[in-house]
């Protein structure tokens, strides 16, 4: 299968809602790295730094129109700032794979790549290969989820990864101890990717993996990941009330500063959400589900 790679320069602050436009117009991956020669120092604790400066490569399917794409873009870029390359899947995939680096998040959890480099000791680490789905831990809005979920204790807790991507942010709330974890998702590509992720990791027995228009019934969760648009989270905020206990503690991203407010707004009928993190103009929201969370036993 053939691949449409749109290839532009930006800066820091503009990529985190050009971002936002280039998924709403349909790309399936998205990459950043460093468009001058600006090595990233070692960050405090919970911190994912950006480069000044920034090449910004986004997937899309085949039968895109590269004219509708300049159409699109318009108003944020000229024509002759955007490059477009047709590339095969397995050369997509080779070269984004290459670029993935082993990565901490908090104080003991790491991200590998799809490779047999030696992993850290005294540390929770899990392996990813994203294939065509979002999600490699590279990204701000996954970064501070997985920050977030190293803080917490996950034992006995069952949780669900709502817009799982490639299915990193589960399998990191799997490997850190949580009882069950159901990752879904709107896009059946991303179900590949999370369950050969899973298999990689051997999480089978904590992980189920369903489409989310088949999620629904009785079963509640305690904790909440959802790293998706703020306008999906807005209008998906009652589906996600009916499936969280009350007490439930929550992270939701893919939200822009400038979005915080009308998402907790959305929201405040049943969560107390504020901003418990930021990366440049992307934040993550967390809080709980209004009630109080039934105790479970420890064993």
């Amino acid at each position: 299968m053939a691949w449409v790679q749109l290839e532009t320069n930006l800066g820091a602050r503009e990529s985190d809602s050009i971002e936002i436009l280039l998924e709403e117009l349909g790309a399936v991956a998205i990459t950043l790295k460093d468009a001058g020669n600006h090595p990233l120092l070692e960050p405090a604790l919970g911190e994912t730094p950006m480069w000044p400066t920034i090449i910004l490569t986004a997937l899309f399917p085949e039968d895109i129109s590269e004219a509708s794409l300049i159409n699109a873009l318009s108003d944020h870029f000229r024509p002759n700032q955007l490059k477009f390359t047709h590339i095969q899947d397995q050369n997509w995939q080779a070269n984004f794979e290459h670029s993935l680096k082993p990565r901490c998040f908090g104080r003991r959890l790491w991200v590998m790549p799809d490779s047999n480099e030696p992993r850290p000791t005294n540390s929770v680490a899990i392996t990813l290969s994203p294939g065509l789905a979002f999600g490699s831990g590279e990204h701000p809005t996954t970064a501070m989820c997985l920050n977030w979920l190293d803080s917490l204790d996950l034992h006995n807790a069952q949780v669900l990864d709502f817009g799982c991507g490639s299915g990193v942010l589960g399998l990191a709330a799997a490997a850190l101890g949580a009882k069950s974890v159901l990752m879904t998702d709107i896009d059946p590509q991303a179900l590949t990717a999370a369950r050969k992720n899973t298999e990689k990791n051997k999480l089978q027995d904590k992980v189920h993996i369903e489409l989310a228009a088949r999620i629904g019934g009785s079963v509640q969760y305690d904790t909440l990941l959802a790293n998706i648009l703020s306008g999906t989270l807005i209008e998906l905020g009652p589906n996600l009330n009916r499936l969280m206990r009350p007490g439930a503690r929550m992270a939701i991203t893919g939200i822009l500063a400038s979005q915080a407010e009308q998402v907790c707004t959305a929201w405040s009928g049943w969560a107390n959400m504020s901003i418990g993190n930021q990366i440049n103009e992307w934040v993550l929201l967390t809080g709980t589900k209004q009630g109080k969370l039934k105790e479970y036993s420890k064993d």
